[in-house]
Order: structure tokens, then C-alpha cells, then sequence
């Protein structure tokens, strides 16, 4: 039996309000709604006919996606209900859980025929310009007698009467299939869970775009122009977004949980700065500081509660503090009737129950945003293709050498020459993808420089260059800590205080450089100020009173290694503690962490300058050049990056000093160690005449590596070691060469550490 038909609860939102300033944009979105809907009603039909074309699936997947996206962007909140609803449905019919029949196919032709009167209706709304002015906002007024309920009806009863049926099955198969079997799919507790996830990550992608947009790109050109219109509505519309998104994810939640609770005091945010801004944009307020200030206070608000929604254990944030704050600045404004102050939090729970009325279960959304984890999955298939095509070459020696099949080697290295050709345009095409703009770290420096500017009364300026260099997705994430450490360092302990740069001779206003470029296969990015540099007698004194470094090894040490002394753990040279810096926390994680994704950083100063900050780092961690040495009869691979270049040294040319070695090279000293003695293999090579040597850098100074031999430099893919391998000092990982050896990886930053103990 059938389960009894449920109460249908839908939102019957028959009036809808359109801003003058947001015109342009809905007309943009209307136009595309237009040529959507000229193809959609040929694709549903196509799709009675076949279901299983997963392709013509996703093409009506989209255009429904598409249209909900703009719909709860201008705030078209029926239209972006009843899209939903039809997203629900194309991913049952995808997932097999839902059966293509007449019924249904008649319920997403009343879907297009409902968006066909609606926009034609919207058209005319547009077309006639009836202006209305409420509380001096002026705006359009959208009535539509058709309600929605009939398709939502229509859709929700297409799930209750479709049954789950065997399209592969015969004939045969349908008395079983006749047994009464209730898909309840929209009841289903694994249904609900991923449909709440499935939103749950939209909801928490949208929203941190939105307010990292808002808050490191409109918000800081606000700071600099407080009269700039187009930001204003900008931020409006963004906001606007956030809250179409939030109420979408209400939907699907009980009223029970936590999360929703929090979720509703979210929105009453949300709505009530929609409020602000919108009076601020109606009556052409200019963005001064206090509103500003509390613009960045709201998008700390909601970058923290999104935070919270995205970890596992969810806390609600207090809102009543920003709230009033809020309606504080609403009031200031002045000309508003009381009623719109004091209807805030009616109207955010009366959006609220309205949600909640129109609650209903269905599948998981469809996301057009391709998944991290499959890039990785693509680039790691890829990995084993160069590997594969790395034996190639190996086979063609092979029978060459060892069976004199010289034309055989021919054809195998002419077959390996064109799989190498594929692989690499498959590599470089999967790079591309994975490779964005370093601007998404760039654009959160501004606001830090603001903070710090307020706090320390400084006066600074930062300027960006090359934020269109792009960089794996993977170092962009790992690289986003450190820089605006660097850069909390510049602007704290470089730029100096408006009176002391004035009596320097220097311009009042602090500048600070963020530059980032390409240059021989890596990026490197710059941070630049114009303070008061590092002082290097300061930094001896200091390592000498903190027992870092004796006397007479300071004495001997040189501009560079004094400057380096700042990434030891807990050396700090800030006078005093603050909120900022100070506590000898940091540099050495920042050095830790890029050398963790192949990165070196070097320091350059001059006191009364300034500071420059390079850090080089490879364009992806994917796949990467090493030259192969070795040693006692192992293989190792030194990663290219590291590498300044390979030496020949003399027996003759080596000394000893205090029970360490080193050699001279072009008139330059540098220190030498044996690779074997550092994997305590025991000392190799002492009767050569010649050591060959892999020398390294670490930032201004060489050092050179002694091996037994000097091999070839190929391509390799990195395989991390687990489990008690992954500590091995001097071992990154390892990696299969051509042969298919396994080799491991030198990780040459712990081996210089490891030669200085």
C-alpha cells in the first residue's frame, strides 16, 4: 500500500520587489532564462524517450541550476523554489531512484511552462517601469496570480506514484516489480543526510566567496573612495545572495538541530546589514568610517560562523552585539520610519517560517564545480603514465644492449617518444585546471594592513603587482599562512611610526610591495617595505644573549647567515609583546611551511632602507625534475629546484678545519660532507682522486653533497613514505623509475640541517 498523501507545504510568494539599482542585472539574468527556456521543453521531451542519456541529462541539470542561481541572486524566491524542486528530481532520475514516465515528464513541462508566464509577466513589470517609493526606497512591484503549487504538487506526487523499476530486466521481471514497494525516497534518512550535505557545501562555497569578496575587495576600495556607488551595490547584491543561499539551506534542516537555531540568528544578520545597505544605497549615504569599521565587524561575524558551520563540531556565535550595532547605524541614517527598524527580526522569522513551511526531501543537488579530489585523482593517474612511459626507454636500451634487436629499439623508442608527447600534453592540460590565480591569497593583504594600520597608528599603503600569476591550488592553499605573517612582519616591525620615518626624511605613509612572477619554471613572490630594515649587529647581540650562538661564532658569521638567524625557533626581535608579533612565534614555522611544499624563502636588508622577502616556490608538487645519484650501490634523487649545479672537486682541493670539510669553488669557501656519512653509511669515496659533488643552496650560501656517482636527470612523481618511514631524516618520500626501482627522495633542507649537527 501506498503511504497516505502528505500536506503539501509550499511558499506562495505572490509579490516580489525589485530595486531600480538591480534592473541590469535581472534583465541579464532574464535574457539568459529566455534562450534556456527556448531549448528546455525539446530536451525534457527527448529525455522520455531517453532516460539513460546521462549527457541530456546534464544539460537540464544545468539550465535548472542555473536559473535558481540567478533567481536567489535578485531575490525571485519562486522561481528559485520551484528549480530547486526540479533539481531534486533530474538527480533521482540520475541516480536511478526515480523512473521516467508521462507523469513526470508532464510535471517538468508545467515547470516550463509556469517560467515561460512568469518571465513573460516580469517582462511587462519591466516594460511599464511602475515605479514605487517605500521609506525612500524606490522599487518595482512584481504580482503573479499563478501560484506555484500546482507544479510543486505535480512533482511531489511524480515521486509518490514513480516506482523504482529494473530497465535492464525483461519481461519476465514484472510481477515481481509489481509488489507493492513504497520509494518514499523523500523520507528516506540517507536521502535527508545527503541532501543536507550536498547543500551544506554549497551553502558554505557560496557564502566564503561572497564575503571574501565583499570584505578584501569592495570594502577596502570603500576605505579608499567612500562615495564608490558601484561597490555599494555591489556589496548589496552580495549580501543579498548570501541570504537567498541561507534560506535555501534552511530548508533542509529540523527545527530541532542546533545548526538551525544558529542558522536563523545568521540570517537576522544578514537581513538586518541587507537593511542597512540598502537604506545607505537609496539615499546615497557615503561609506564613512564607522560604517566601514562595522562592515568588516559583520564579515568577521560571518566568516567565523561559516567557519563553525564547516567544522564538525558546530558552536552558535552570538549575534545580539552586531545586531544592535546594526540598527545603531540604521537609526543614524535618519528618515526612516520606526517600523522598519523594529520589524527587522519580524520579517527575518516570518522568511524563516516561510522556509520552513516550504520544507520538502529530495536528492542531492548537482554542483557544476569539479571536485578537488578528482583533480587529484586525474593527476595522479597521470603521474603513473610518465612513470610507464619512463620504461619506454629503458626497454628500447635493453634490447639494444643486452639482445642486439637494434631495429626492435627503434620502434619501442619511436612508441615511447609518442606516449611521452601524450603524456605531457595530458600533464600540462590537468596542470592548467589545477592552477589558479595567486591573486585569491593577494586579495586578503589589505585588510591586514588596514588592521594593523588602526592598531599601531601607523600610516601604510600596500600595492600588489602581478596577482594574475597563477600557481598550483595546492601550494595556494599552504602558502596563504606564511605571506600574511611576512607581511604582519613588514608592516609591525619594518614601517616605522609616522614621526620617526618624518625625521628619517622619509614620505609619512609607509609603503609596502606584494609581488608575485614567474621566472624558470617556479613563482616567486616578493614582499618589499620601505622601514627601517634589520639590523644585523641587533640580531648577533640578541643570538649571542639567548645562548643561540657564541661569540666567536658569531664573529665569524657572515650578513647572510645573521639574517637567517631569525628563522630559529623562539629568536624574536620585537621589543615588546602585542597583539601582533613578538612572542619569537613564527618565522621558523613560516621557513617550515614552505619548505614543506619545495620552497625556500631568502631575506635581503639594509638598515635605514627597508626589507625585501623572496620565496621561490615550484609551480605545482605534482611532478617534478631530480638528477639521480648514487651511493654505496643505492639510487637517491635530489629534486632539481635545489640544485645550483654538479661539481668534479680534486682529492687535493679538499680540506679539513675543525673536524669539518670544505673546498674552494671559483675563490668562494663552501662546506662539504658526504652523503653517506650523513645517512650513517660510513665514510665513501677515499681513495678517488676526484669527488663528485651535488652542490645545494640554502638561500645565500652553497654547500656541496660528495656521492659516489653522478647519474641522469628525469621526471619523477613523489610518493609519500607512511607509518614509521615517515620520519626518516633527510627522506621526503620516494618515488619508481622506469626500471621500476624504487628509489627514495632526498629532501635536501633536512640534510643541511642534519650537516650542521
Amino acid at each position: 500500500m501506498k503511504n497516505p498523501k502528505k500536506k503539501i507545504l509550499v511558499v506562495d510568494i505572490m509579490c516580489s520587489k525589485i530595486y531600480i539599482e538591480d534592473l541590469d542585472v535581472l534583465k541579464m539574468f532574464v535574457d539568459k532564462w529566455v534562450k534556456y527556456l527556448k531549448g528546455l521543453e525539446k530536451e525534457i521531451l527527448k529525455l522520455e524517450l531517453h532516460s539513460k542519456d546521462n549527457e541530456l541529462l546534464n544539460n537540464i541539470v544545468e539550465c535548472a541550476h542555473s536559473i535558481k542561481g540567478g533567481s536567489s541572486f535578485v531575490g525571485l524566491w519562486s522561481i528559485t523554489r520551484l528549480s530547486y524542486e526540479m533539481e531534486i528530481t533530474l538527480e533521482a532520475i540520475r541516480n536511478l531512484k526515480l523512473t521516467v514516465n508521462t507523469g513526470l515528464i508532464d510535471s517538468m513541462l508545467l515547470y516550463v511552462d509556469f517560467l515561460n508566464d512568469y518571465i513573460k509577466n516580469l517582462l511587462k513589470v519591466l516594460k511599464k517601469q511602475d515605479v514605487k517609493t517605500e521609506n525612500g526606497i524606490r522599487y518595482l512591484e512584481l504580482k503573479y496570480d499563478h501560484k506555484e503549487e500546482l507544479v510543486l504538487k505535480s512533482l511531489k506526487m511524480s515521486f509518490e506514484n514513480c516506482e523504482a523499476k529494473d530497465t535492464e530486466g525483461s519481461n519476465t521481471q514484472q510481477e515481481t516489480l509489481e509488489e507493492e514497494r513504497s520509494l518514499d525516497i523523500l523520507e528516506s534518512e540517507e536521502f535527508k543526510v545527503g541532501l543536507a550535505n550536498g547543500i551544506k557545501e554549497q551553502f558554505i562555497i557560496e557564502s566564503t566567496e561572497h564575503i571574501e569578496r565583499m570584505e578584501n575587495d569592495l570594502l577596502m576600495r570603500l576605505d579608499t573612495n567612500s562615495d564608490d556607488r558601484e561597490a555599494i551595490n555591489e556589496i548589496f547584491r552580495s549580501i543579498h545572495s548570501v541570504k537567498g543561499g541561507t534560506g535555501i539551506y534552511l530548508a533542509v534542516l529540523t527545527t530541532q538541530s542546533s545548526l538551525y537555531i544558529g542558522l536563523t540568528d545568521f540570517l537576522e544578520v544578514v537581513h538586518t546589514f541587507e537593511s542597512l545597505l540598502t537604506l545607505i544605497r537609496d539615499k546615497e549615504c557615503n561609506f564613512e568610517k564607522n560604517l566601514l569599521d562595522l562592515g568588516f565587524m559583520v564579515m568577521d561575524y560571518l566568516k567565523s560562523f561559516i567557519n563553525s558551520v564547516d567544522s564538525e563540531e558546530f558552536m552558535n556565535i552570538d549575534n545580539n552585539v552586531i545586531i544592535q550595532k546594526i540598527k545603531e547605524e540604521i537609526l543614524n541614517i535618519g528618515e526612516l520610519s520606526s517600523s522598519l527598524v523594529q520589524t527587522t527580526k519580524t520579517t527575518t522569522a516570518q522568511e524563516v517560517n516561510k522556509v520552513e513551511e516550504s520544507r520538502s526531501k529530495g536528492s542531492i543537488n548537482q554542483s557544476i564545480r569539479v571536485n578537488q579530489d578528482k583533480l587529484d585523482k586525474m593527476m595522479n593517474t597521470i603521474s603513473e603514465l610518465i612513470i610507464a612511459k619512463n620504461s619506454f626507454m629503458h626497454i628500447s636500451a635493453k634490447l639494444n644492449v643486452e639482445y642486439n634487436l637494434s631495429e626492435m629499439s627503434k620502434e619501442v623508442k619511436q612508441v615511447g617518444t609518442y606516449v611521452n608527447r601524450i603524456s605531457e600534453e595530458l600533464q600540462n592540460e590537468i596542470m592548467s585546471i589545477r592552477m589558479v590565480e595567486i591573486k585569491t591569497v593577494f586579495q586578503k593583504m589589505p585588510r591586514v594592513i588596514r588592521d594593523i594600520a588602526q592598531s599601531t597608528g601607523k600610516k601604510m599603503e600596500l600595492f600588489m603587482e602581478g596577482g594574475n600569476t597563477e600557481i598550483d591550488k595546492t601550494i595556494i592553499e599552504q602558502i596563504s599562512d606564511p605571506l600574511v605573517h611576512l607581511i604582519r612582519n613588514s608592516a609591525d616591525h619594518g614601517v616605522e611610526d609616522t614621526e620617526e620615518r618624518l625625521s628619517k626624511g622619509k614620505p609619512e605613509t609607509g609603503s609596502i610591495i606584494l609581488r608575485a612572477y614567474n621566472k624558470n619554471k617556479h613563482v616567486f613572490i616578493e614582499i618589499e617595505d620601505d622601514g627601517k630594515g634589520i639590523d644585523k649587529d641587533n640580531i648577533k647581540k640578541k643570538a649571542i644573549e639567548k645562548g643561540i650562538v657564541s661569540e666567536e661564532e658569531a664573529v665569524k658569521m657572515n650578513e647572510a647567515q645573521l639574517i637567517n638567524l631569525i628563522f630559529l625557533p623562539g629568536f624574536s626581535m620585537a621589543k615588546k609583546i602585542t597583539e601582533i608579533s613578538g612572542r619569537g612565534v613564527g618565522m621558523d614555522i613560516v621557513k617550515s611551511n614552505i619548505s614543506k611544499i619545495n620552497g625556500k624563502i631568502i631575506i635581503e636588508s639594509e638598515v635605514g632602507k627597508g626589507t625585501k622577502t623572496t620565496i621561490q616556490l615550484p609551480l605545482t608538487l605534482a611532478v617534478s625534475r631530480g638528477l639521480t645519484v648514487e651511493v654505496d650501490g643505492e639510487t637517491y634523487i635530489f629534486p632539481l629546484e635545489y640544485i645550483v649545479e654538479t661539481v668534479k672537486i680534486s682529492r687535493n682541493d679538499i680540506h679539513k678545519f675543525n673536524g669539518k670539510f670544505f673546498t674552494y669553488l671559483r675563490g668562494e669557501a663552501i662546506g662539504i660532507e658526504w652523503l653517506s656519512k650523513i645517512f650513517l653509511m660510513g665514510d665513501r669515496d677515499t681513495e678517488s682522486e676526484e669527488v663528485s659533488a651535488v652542490i645545494l643552496s640554502r638561500g645565500a650560501e652553497n654547500y656541496a653533497i660528495a656521492v659516489d656517482k653522478l647519474k641522469n636527470e628525469q621526471e619523477f612523481v613523489v610518493k609519500t613514505l607512511e607509518g614509521h618511514l615517515a620520519d626518516i631524516p633527510g627522506i621526503s618520500g620516494s618515488t619508481l623509475l622506469g626500471n621500476g626501482q624504487v628509489v627514495l627522495i632526498v629532501n635536501p633542507v633536512d640534510i643541511l640541517q642534519l650537516v650542521e649537527k
